[in-house]
């Protein structure tokens, strides 16, 4: 398997950003391409010494400027001072500029369903589009349609109940879909927030907002589309409730089966109450995320006041099967915390699992924001380059970490793989810390490391206070292919363990030094792959080629099977 990371960051200038307006800027790239048994790996961040935010400008829409009109066949509305309020159910379509509110005040059972056919709305003194009452809302972009929804309320600053609490607000469940394009303004508080299910499907949606760009607080879905979720002070997407449906099932989730999301957050990407998800959709359909996280995201307010900074966050499980996620962050990457007391008597169980899909991330810090060390891989010159925040680690879970697939590729971070437990069996994993590459801490059960499957390559600095798999407890590997690397001491070192270090199967190539426990038909070889550069080793007549950014002491390798170079 031949990894090769590319990740283009363009440079960019910022237009001003008014209550109404959109701000224009340049996009970033990030491929990935595999080939069978061939890994390449580097010490060196993708990112230059000063990164540069990036910005959406794929979605755009321009305001309408004919007479609104609202009409309808099968329902009923008002209209009081450019106050549209919508009685019963019906499909309502929409054409032109309303400087005021559609208002949906329906029956508990009532579907509803909105048209936007070339609208505007805009309005400076509640939600443009608010929904009081119905059993549930379909807000529809239609095809070949451009959209904007204007809310330039002032920031808000008390809780007030007579407020709608985002430029679109619903009291009910909300879907978002069609095949047009939908621009959503949101200068008071969230962009588009249901107090229960919001749904996304099909159409080209771009939503800044000062708080959440998006906001289900029982669940979000994304089922197709193409999706930008802007926050300039908050978080990009997020849910809020735990208790327990009619269903039976625990609230709070967020599940992407398909679309294209690109979240820019002053503060975490996704936050999820419960779950996070990437799963496939029924036509065979599959999420690609990208998210860009503090300094990271062109839209982030210079005062933004948020203190986390992750890309992905849940308060139970994160669950990556399919599809691709780009990570950029100043915090945590991929985050699960562990004990949250739930609203229906259970807690959060802290882990993340990955089965499947392409994870590529880099986890680091901008100028004037740097902690942790100097021996970590930076920019343009490799070691002691750019520098992460202290603590911010690639992949962390407080309890359980799962990797059983998939491709993963962390290019910087402080630690890359952290957790109380940490399993491998399979998937391609490659990373690139400036501390511990992958380190299991001490927490709710005794600290493990077990391999049984898969690749896992791991990078950190041959000098300073590094390790490159360290457990708090034990490492155990019965299969699976592991090089690591690190310095030539006990103290620092390419693997480490309070407790033993022990292979049983599999191959495990130490670039530095490890004291390590061979048994069963596990053999010791001394072969020379430590020196800078490019590297072939052959495992049971496959061949592997990694590349080495620094030079190590000196190369183990403990197999089961056949290992040259």
């Amino acid at each position: 398997m031949k990894k090769i990371i590319t990740s283009v960051l363009s440079l960019l200038i910022a237009a001003a950003l008014t209550a109404c307006g959109v701000i224009n800027g340049t996009t970033d790239t990030v491929t990935d391409n595999v080939t069978k048994n061939t890994v390449t790996t580097s010490a060196e961040s993708a990112a230059d010494e000063t990164a540069e935010p990036v910005v959406d400008t794929e979605i755009t829409a321009s305001e309408a400027t004919g007479t609104f009109e609202m009409k309808t066949e099968d329902g009923a509305f008002s209209n009081d001072k450019n106050v549209y309020t919508i009685t019963s159910a019906g499909t309502y379509t929409a054409t032109g500029l309303l400087e005021g509110q559609i208002i949906v005040k329906a029956g508990a059972e009532d579907e509803v369903v909105i048209e936007l056919s070339g609208a505007t709305v805009s309005c400076g003194t509640d939600s443009p589009v608010k929904i009081l009452s119905a059993g549930s809302v379909d807000i529809s972009a239609k095809k070949d349609t451009e959209n904007v929804i204007n809310d330039t309320r002032s920031v808000k600053t008390k809780d007030d109940d007579t407020q709608g609490e985002g430029a679109i607000y619903a009291k009910c469940d909300l879907k978002i879909k069609g095949n047009g394009t939908l621009v959503v303004n949101a200068s008071y508080n969230n962009g588009i927030h249901s107090t229960d299910d919001l749904k996304i499907q099909n159409l080209a949606l771009k939503v800044t907002a000062y708080n959440n760009a998006l906001k289900g607080n029982d669940s979000i879905t994304v089922l197709s589309g193409t999706i930008a979720a802007i926050s300039t002070n908050g978080d990009g997407v997020k849910t809020e409730n735990t208790n327990v449906s009619k269903n039976g099932v625990t609230r709070g989730d967020i599940v992407l089966s398909g679309g294209a999301i690109t979240v820019y957050a002053a503060g975490d990407g996704f936050q999820a109450a419960h779950n996070f998800e990437m799963i496939s959709g029924e036509e065979g359909s599959v999420p690609s995320v990208t998210v860009y996280t503090g300094s990271y995201s062109g839209y982030t307010a210079s005062d933004a006041s948020t203190t986390s900074y992750k890309g992905v966050k849940v308060q139970n499980e994160l669950n990556i099967n399919v599809g691709t996620m780009t990570l950029q962050t100043y915090d945590d990457g991929l985050h699960a915390d562990y004990g949250t007391a739930f609203e229906d008597g259970t807690k959060g169980q802290g882990t993340i699992n990955i089965t499947g899909g392409t994870v590529n991330m880099s986890v680091y810090a901008p100028d004037n924001k740097t902690a942790g060390g100097r021996h970590g891989p930076g920019g343009r010159g490799g070691w002691g380059g750019q520098q992460t925040v202290a603590g911010a680690d690639a992949i962390h879970a407080d309890n359980i970490l799962n990797i059983s697939g998939g491709t993963i590729s962390i290019d910087s971070a402080y630690e890359g793989l952290e957790a109380n437990v940490i399993n491998v069996s399979g998937g391609n994993t490659t990373v690139a810390a400036n501390d511990d590459g992958v380190n299991a801490t001490k927490g709710y059960s005794a600290a493990q490391i077990n391999v049984t499957g898969g690749y896992l390559d791991v990078t950190v600095s041959p000098n300073g206070d590094t390790d490159g798999i360290d457990s708090n407890g034990t490492y155990k590997q019965s299969g699976g292919i592991v090089i690591t690397r690190g310095p030539s001491n006990q103290n620092m070192a390419a693997i480490d363990a309070d407790g033993s270090v022990s292979i049983t199967g599999g191959t495990l190539i130490v670039l530095g030094y490890g004291r390590v426990n061979a048994g069963g038909n596990v053999k010791s070889y001394s072969l020379s792959l430590h020196s800078a550069g490019s590297h072939t080793v052959k495992i049971n007549g496959e061949t592997y080629t990694f590349t080495n950014a620094s030079a190590y002491g000196r190369t183990t390798c403990y197999s089961d099977v056949t290992v040259s170079s």
